[in-house]
């Protein structure tokens, strides 16, 4: 209380306050909801959660998709990175454009687009079975793992791209005088150098995968995950039970907060400061590595947009009621228009106004 009270020291308080209000205080409720009951203190609703095989299930599918979907990101979004870096592509900026514009759609939409797509009535499936050739449908573990990882390969792409433009080209060439070129230089030199990047990416990704809801509860049937069984829980047809709901929402917090310390830890002990006087620029490669690296970059992106564009060839075809006829028509926007109110306006409010709040509160 000693310390000179100017504006920066009221800024402390006033971001400290918003932290006690919407970050602590939730916290703390949540909690209290998990343990106190009508009769007094009780962990009752913990030890229901420890007590059944099928919680421990559920927990063990969600470890599965946050893991293979981190995995599976950092596999795609790094050397994706690196290639758009170090080699010229053709049309790179309009790729790095659609790489960012996959990652937009909301879960939901991106789930429901890959139904359109890959489910047991979707396009590809059908074109498959009449040349009488079985694919996988989109529903479980695999339908979670492929549109959770093209939605979520941007984030970390945009993490790693970045971090690459501060790595000095001095680098890289003298590790090509000692004759360590190619993929080896990139594992070798390349990817130490950005490891702390990665690891951030990945937490973020890992995150995102472990809190999505709105892609298992679409296309995972009887594959639960933890935020989909909080939601059964919360909204249940035998009658909600919110403080076993509040009970598991605590150890996920836990188990999230623990994965980020040893991220953190992990990530500063790995940490190197550079100072990139010359960045790296994309060079024209030929031959067969020209080939694949095009081929890799154009597949991925090809992968990624695939729903969002499919989702709009669908929205100009011409319906008799809810079922597609033969023809293009407009009649689906009017349709649209006509019934959802102010909801395109509330969500350019909402966002731009949470952008604002986000971008000043971070930044001081």
């Amino acid at each position: 209380m000693k310390q000179k009270k100017d504006a920066w020291f009221i800024i402390t308080i006033g971001i400290s306050l918003l932290y006690v209000v919407f970050l602590l205080y939730p916290l703390v409720m949540l909690l209290a909801r998990s343990i106190m009951t009508p009769d007094g203190i009780s962990f009752a609703s913990f030890a229901k959660f420890f007590s059944s095989k099928y919680y421990y299930g559920v927990i063990i599918n969600s470890l599965l998709v946050t893991l293979s979907v981190t995995f599976c990101a950092c596999i795609l979004a790094v050397p994706l990175a690196y290639i758009l870096t170090t080699v010229k592509i053709r049309f790179a900026k309009i790729i790095q454009v659609l790489i960012l514009i996959s990652s937009t759609s909301a879960p939901f939409i991106g789930a429901y687009s890959w139904i359109l797509l890959l489910g047991r009535s979707g396009v590809v499936t059908k074109f498959f079975r009449t040349i009488g050739i079985t694919v996988p449908d989109i529903y479980g573990f695999s339908g979670i793992l492929l549109v959770l990882t093209l939605q979520l390969t941007p984030l970390i792409y945009m993490y790693v791209s970045g971090a690459l433009k501060t790595v000095d080209s001095s680098l890289l060439e003298a590790a090509e005088s000692m004759n360590c070129t190619g993929i080896q230089k990139m594992f070798r030199i390349t990817a130490p150098l950005i490891l702390p990047t990665i690891l951030a990416g990945s937490l973020l990704v890992f995150m995102r995968a472990l809190a999505d809801f709105g892609t298992p509860m679409l296309i995972g049937e009887g594959f639960r995950t933890i935020p989909v069984l909080i939601f059964n829980e919360f909204i249940s047809e035998m009658g909600e039970d919110d403080s076993f709901a509040a009970a598991i929402s605590i150890m996920v917090v836990v188990f999230a907060t623990s994965v980020f310390l040893v991220q953190k830890f992990v990530a500063e002990k790995k940490a190197f400061k550079m100072s990139s006087l010359r960045p790296i620029e994309a060079k024209k490669e030929k031959g067969f590595k020209n080939i694949a690296a095009h081929i890799f970059v154009y597949l991925y992106i090809f992968l990624a947009v695939m729903p969002q564009l499919y989702v709009i060839y669908t929205s100009f075809l011409k319906t008799s009621g809810k079922i597609f006829v033969k023809g293009y028509s407009l009649n689906s926007y009017n349709i649209a228009f006509s019934k959802i109110g102010d909801a395109i306006q509330n969500s350019f409010v909402l966002g731009l106004s949470s952008l604002v709040i986000i971008v000043v509160t971070a930044s001081l």
